[in-house]
């Protein structure tokens, strides 16, 4: 995270994310961004450097003007040479003296750090870039001769028709960008990594090195809002989606792009409001629910007309979702970031001001064809990609004029992944793709809802703690049993079976060690409780126990779940090597999670019915939590402990019953 450590402003945001994120210091920099007098070694030095418009340009006093025939020709590197001095090889340094090279895959750039190189008049290129087009390929060797042959190119990319440079101000390199795209088929292998993306241009072998984004918006209040609607984003996967195409505009091929959009989307189950009138789609014409995401021509859908300047905020009040985002086709939506400064276009500032979350625009003139796209945008957003992954990968360019705006850890859809902490579910979840829990735990509350779609799973040597009335909907019957950890006794937790419904049977079947199936119960319900078998905190004991579940209608022929493992454990049913029954004991089990935050279980056995105290006590020999204090019958035991109230550090858990006293140390770490 990098902030402008001159600012006030800039350093609450970096106060507040990093407390959000958890972020170390080791991964903070503060830039103190002065006024500075540069020379480049022509007959022009020296320049006077400044940040300009609110901090949000870094702007050469001498040569930042306009000039709408020799743009190309008056632009001088002096403030490029800026951004080289004070933002990249002072990030590039802190990045090697704490050994992060290689392990960052996102920077974060809080309000006050400038975002765009402006070294002559606004529409001007290669003169003017957005710094975070430039700072995502940090780590190109010989860095500094690469940034200053980006802004001497004068390779043409017109558009048709146009004047070839020097002439006309659009002339600029086209870089591609070798992340753009990169997972059309939603196998989540395509996460970002630094250095991994790779490409060639002006005899440079550039890098892909960091994704950048913003933490901007017209106030401290809003940017909180953003903050706190990325961490708590909206993961059921319902908000809606609003394509807003328009025929016979721009005439670049966007139309494709707005129904490739609504195929992707839609083929993955997500709710997709598509137009293709001169009409809007407005906060007027849709009232049905939350939106996820926004894209349309902008001003361009009604032409120029400065009456649609303010569209945003006079026709855009949706109900939107947290994590919600905006990318239009449309010039200048991010000319400014931090003030709602309007020349012709509708701002994303506008965006995040009327309850929006974060957004991808443009600083300058960006072409329509390399706006973020959104057929591919949107669709990785919602299947699970971090929103910065989802933006960049839309990017079809490097080195160009695009910005993103919000945190980059946002998600709103669990895609594949290993978990590295433990989770609760509440509510509506969707799950994309195949989630690895070995080593850690699934809280799953009551009456929440799952939704699996794509390849979505839920797999690994971890526990899930399944509540009650949880629903799973399933795509695949062999992707939709689970086993609950919620009790000592294996509970299994199933979806309704995709092709039969609501008229399926089910029949369970039970396999200990080495021995054959064996039909344990038939029912049509949704779960099952095995209550002959007690089962152990998985990895302590290689698996014993397995189930499957075969399911049938009236109709001929049946249909087998995957299968589900725990190990057996100890208890009035310990299953032992011979499949026999062990005797019956006290005893008290190390709690597990263990380190836990905030959460853990206790396991116990009682031996004889009668008064059972399971009590916390700090380190002090204070009194914390009574857990259980009441008559119990003999047998194994469970109770959760959850100390999100508690500081971090040890605690002791005492067990008595009867005669019986054991107490055991265990450590809560935030």
């Amino acid at each position: 995270m990098v902030y402008n450590s001159s600012s006030a402003l800039s350093d609450s945001i970096k106060d507040y994310y990093q407390n959000a994120r958890n972020i170390p210091e080791s991964n903070i920099l503060g830039l103190p961004l002065p006024r500075k007098v540069i020379s480049v070694g022509d007959w022009s030095d020296p320049h006077v450097v400044k940040l300009g418009f609110d901090d949000q340009n870094i702007v050469d006093s001498t040569w930042a003007k306009w000039d709408s025939t020799h743009c190309v020709d008056t632009a001088k590197f002096h403030a490029w040479q800026y951004f080289i001095e004070e933002i990249a090889n002072p990030i590039r340094l802190h990045l090697e003296n704490n050994n992060l090279t290689e392990t960052i895959r996102y920077i974060v750039m809080c309000q006050g750090v400038p975002y765009k190189i402006q070294a002559v008049g606004d529409w001007s290129s290669p003169g003017n870039v957005s710094v975070d087009g430039l700072l995502c390929m940090l780590n190109t060797d010989d860095y500094d001769d690469f940034v200053e042959t980006i802004f001497n190119n004068l390779v043409d990319d017109c558009y048709p028709g146009c004047v070839p440079p020097p002439y006309h101000c659009y002339s600029s390199p086209v870089i591609s960008n070798p992340y753009f795209d990169k997972d059309s088929t939603f196998n989540f292998n395509s996460r970002f990594k630094p250095d991994n993306y790779t490409g060639s241009w002006g005899g440079y072998n550039y890098r892909l090195s960091y994704l950048v984004s913003r933490l901007d918006g017209l106030s401290f209040e809003i940017i909180k809002d953003m903050i706190d609607k990325s961490v708590a984003a909206d993961k059921s996967g319902e908000a809606a989606w609003i394509l807003d195409n328009t025929p016979n505009i721009l005439g670049n091929g966007l139309s494709g792009q707005f129904i490739t959009a609504k195929n992707r989307l839609e083929n993955y189950g997500f709710n997709v409001l598509y137009d293709f009138t001169n009409d809007w789609i407005t906060h007027n014409t849709y009232t049905e629910g939350p939106i996820m995401g926004y894209t349309s021509l902008g001003v361009h859908a009604v032409g120029s007309n400065p009456a649609y300047q303010t569209y945003v905020s006079d026709s855009l009040l949706f109900d939107y979702a947290n994590g919600s985002v905006f990318n239009t086709f449309e010039s200048f939506n991010a000319y400014s970031i931090s003030t709602l400064r309007r020349i012709g276009q509708g701002v994303m500032t506008e965006f995040t001001s009327i309850g929006g979350t974060s957004g991808a625009g443009h600083v300058w003139e960006p072409y329509a064809s390399r706006v973020s796209r959104a057929h591919v945008y949107f669709p990785y957003y919602a299947m699970g990609y971090n929103q910065i992954d989802a933006v960049w990968q839309g990017f079809s360019v490097l080195a160009w004029r695009n910005v993103v705006v919000g945190d980059p850890l946002t998600t709103i859809a669990w895609g594949k992944q290993q978990l590295a902490e433990n989770l609760t579910w509440s509510g509506t979840n969707l799950v994309t793709g195949e989630i690895d829990i070995t080593n850690h735990i699934i809280t799953i509350e009551d009456s929440s809802v799952i939704n699996f779609r794509h390849q979505g799973f839920i797999t690994g040597d971890g526990k899930l703690m399944i509540g009650n009335n949880v629903t799973f909907n399933i795509y695949s019957w062999q992707k939709g049993l689970f086993l609950s950890y919620d009790s000592n006794n294996p509970r299994l937790v199933w979806g309704e079976h995709p092709t039969f419904g609501s008229s399926a049977n089910y029949n369970i079947y039970r396999k200990i060690d080495t021995s054959a199936w064996s039909l344990i119960a038939q029912t049509t319900s949704l779960e099952y409780t095995d209550t002959e078998m007690l089962i152990n905190i998985p990895g302590d004991l290689a698996p014993n126990l397995f189930y499957k579940i075969l399911a049938s209608s009236e109709l001929p022929g049946y249909d087998t779940s995957n299968t589900v493992q725990a190990s057996a454990e100890k208890g009035k049913n310990k299953i032992t090597a011979n499949n026999e029954i062990a005797e019956l004991s006290y005893s008290l089990d190390q709690n597990y999670p263990n380190p836990f935050n905030p959460e853990t279980r206790i396991n116990y056995d009682i031996k004889e019915n009668g008064l059972v105290q399971l009590t916390v006590y700090n380190i002090l020999g204070q009194t914390i939590k009574e857990l259980v204090n009441e008559i119990q019958s003999a047998g194994s035991h469970s109770v959760n402990f959850n100390a999100a109230d508690l500081p971090s550090g040890v605690y002791i858990y005492k067990l008595k019953s009867g005669d019986y006293l054991s107490s055991r140390k265990m450590l809560l770490v935030k």
